[in-house]
């Protein structure tokens, strides 16, 4: 039979090893965290340290780690990915906890936002865009010295999950794809962020902004909507500015061989480059390139020194050659498809 103290001591000792135990258990397991405004997110809730300055975003959900005590809890650790470290504690006044919103694993969610595990930055070759969609707004003036017409331009910057496929997106507000771009939501920004999509986004004149906003957009947790379009039009104007926008206005109008693209891609941006690019043609044509890049991107940073990061993901589906349109109507029957 235990005596007297050393029952004080076995109960004191069982009571401290369950309690930590139910501590270190996540009292929200799977649970959501819904951000009604944008808050800080602390590395230590104590010390409030936060080297990175991250921030939830408002109208972003949150995968919940833990609380910091079962219940009335004031702190939620939550996983921001693109943070470092991305463990973060925010106060609960900053939103509202949302259970239901894990029927899924947050790995398995393709609507939750900071689930990104890579990037991939979209550019299409408008010319051939305009050959297949002449109705849009943006394809309706042809001008064969403007930007669109001698450069890749702005698709999306988009977050990417693998568990997901292509299926990550609509993780704010706004759920399901609309009918015609203009009926989304219009997206805040500057008179800066409007004047670098006009030049870099010729979709825009058809509100592109928006959906790539409201599809993609949200399902990053680190930039506001100006910070987010701002990195994507640098992206471009580097993709552009490495000489492959040149490389590729030498031969508008012409076939060009896939491996002859490839080999210059591999030349101004880097080796291993052809790996981490996907290049997608319909009839024929060079229609977009996709360029993959790492979770986590610092704006300012050289497209060169973000994709030897990124995964390898490479691909074509132009075969052995494309064409590279020019701006302007062409009769389909003289596109060839390539080999």
């Amino acid at each position: 039979m235990l005596k007297p103290p050393m029952i004080c001591r076995f109960w004191f000792t069982f009571v401290l090893s369950v309690g930590l135990a139910h501590a270190a258990r996540p009292a929200t397991a799977q649970a959501a965290f819904i951000a009604d405004r944008s808050c800080p997110a602390y590395v230590s809730k104590n010390k409030q340290t936060n080297p990175d300055g991250a921030r939830i975003a408002a109208g972003q959900a949150y995968p919940v780690i833990e609380a910091n005590r079962p219940d009335g809890a004031d702190w939620y650790r939550l996983r921001l990915p693109a943070a470092n470290p991305p463990e973060r504690w925010v106060s609960r006044d900053c939103g509202r906890l949302a259970p239901d919103a894990a029927a899924e694993p947050a790995g398995k969610r393709c609507d939750l936002a900071g689930q990104a595990d890579a990037y991939v930055l979209a550019l299409s070759w408008q010319p051939a865009f305009c050959q297949l969609n002449p109705d849009k707004p943006e394809c309706r003036v042809a001008d064969p010295a403007g930007y669109p017409a001698r450069n890749f331009s702005l698709h999306g910057l988009w977050p990417n999950n693998a568990n997901c496929g292509t299926d990550y997106g609509f993780c704010g507000e706004v759920k399901q794809p609309r009918r015609d771009f203009c009926d989304y939501p219009p997206v805040a920004l500057g008179p800066a962020g409007k004047a670098a999509l006009a030049e870099v986004m010729p979709g825009s004149a058809s509100c592109l902004e928006r959906h790539e906003w409201h599809k993609h957009g949200t399902c990053q947790t680190v930039w506001s909507s100006d910070v987010y379009f701002a990195l994507a039009a640098d992206l471009t104007r580097q993709f552009n500015g490495s000489g492959i926008a040149e490389f590729a206005a030498a031969g508008i109008g012409r076939t060009v061989r896939t491996e002859d693209f490839l080999a210059r891609l591999d030349a101004v941006l880097g080796t291993g480059t052809r790996d981490r690019i996907w290049l997608n043609c319909e009839r024929g044509m060079l229609i977009e390139v996709r360029v993959n890049l790492p979770p986590e991107i610092e704006p300012g940073a050289g497209l060169g020194s973000l994709l030897p990061l990124a995964g390898k993901r490479g691909g074509s589906s132009c075969g052995n050659s494309f064409r590279l349109d020019p701006m302007g109507r062409q009769p389909l029957s003289r596109i060839e498809t390539g080999g």
